[in-house]
């Protein structure tokens, strides 16, 4: 263990040499892959040269100076290398989501359909989310392709469950009616969106489940589904007797108490609190 400025300094000025001994080696082809990376290496330079005790032992030296030097030209062409892997990484997007949907919004986050992408450049990778970033999908590298298969992926998976959207229209309703006798409420009364789909979940279980209640043999049943179902019900099978009640700005914040759901395929969303199916 370091017990002196002097074995601090010495393992300060180890760090900095493997730094620059690797920033310095790396061919510029392999730094305009990952500007990011390299990025983060030179700012952590930087932070060693303003920390003790290097700061107060080779400040404003030679050495310093030096260092100091070689961080500013190296920045200088990382943040061209970021600039260019921005447009490209943008340039790509817009070309494999062409027929999916319209990228928009400008980095760090864009949107396509009811999808967010935040791009977390200094760690390397982009968070998908579906909606308003409130219902987590994947972190996934920084490429253009892997972005884009997760994406589609995912949204085709969202289609595999009903045959019908009036399949899941009658699930909804055997749901309601099963909370409101469980409950003993009033046939109409209003329930919360997420406890109607806890009763959900309950009700698609197959006969292996209800035998043999084993992870193996459950069918999932995610909050993004339920949105997509609520959706698809709202714009395809419209049904007047269903109630949907908007929630209050406060309750969109309690994700045990209100769900977003979109409103058209722009992205456009709506935050409901509970339902009511109205006789």
């Amino acid at each position: 263990m370091p017990n002196s400025n002097l074995d601090k300094l010495i393992l300060q000025l180890n760090k900095i040499k493997k730094q620059i001994d690797i920033i310095d080696k790396t061919p510029a082809e392999v730094i305009a892959l990952k500007p990011y990376e390299f990025d983060n290496q030179i700012t952590e330079i930087k932070k060693t040269l303003t920390s003790a005790p290097f700061i107060d032992l080779l400040g404003e030296t030679t050495l310093y100076n030096e260092i100091k030097v070689f961080c500013d030209q190296e920045q200088e062409k990382v943040n061209k290398f970021k600039e260019e892997f921005h447009f490209g990484l943008g340039t790509k997007l817009k070309e494999l989501f062409t027929g999916f949907g319209e990228l928009k919004g400008q980095l760090p986050v864009l949107r396509i359909k009811f999808y967010t992408i935040r791009f977390d450049f200094s760690n390397g990778e982009a968070v998908v989310w579906w909606g308003p970033e409130k219902e987590l999908i994947k972190k996934v590298t920084l490429e253009a392709e892997v972005i884009y298969q997760t994406i589609t992926t995912f949204d085709k998976s969202l289609s595999s469950i009903w045959k019908t959207p009036e399949d899941f229209t009658k699930i909804l309703k055997s749901a309601y009616q099963r909370f409101i006798k469980i409950n003993n409420l009033d046939s109409s009364a209003k329930i919360g969106l997420l406890e109607i789909l806890t009763e959900c979940v309950i009700l698609i279980q197959n006969r292996s489940f209800q035998s043999d209640p084993t992870k193996s043999h459950f069918t999932d049943y995610s909050r993004i589904q339920y949105s997509c179902d609520l959706y698809k019900m709202k714009t395809t099978a419209p049904q007047p007797n269903v109630q949907l009640a908007v929630a209050t700005f406060a309750i969109t914040e309690d994700r045990t108490k209100s769900l977003w759901v979109p409103d058209n395929e722009q992205g456009d969303g709506t935050y409901y609190q509970s339902i009511a199916f109205k006789e």
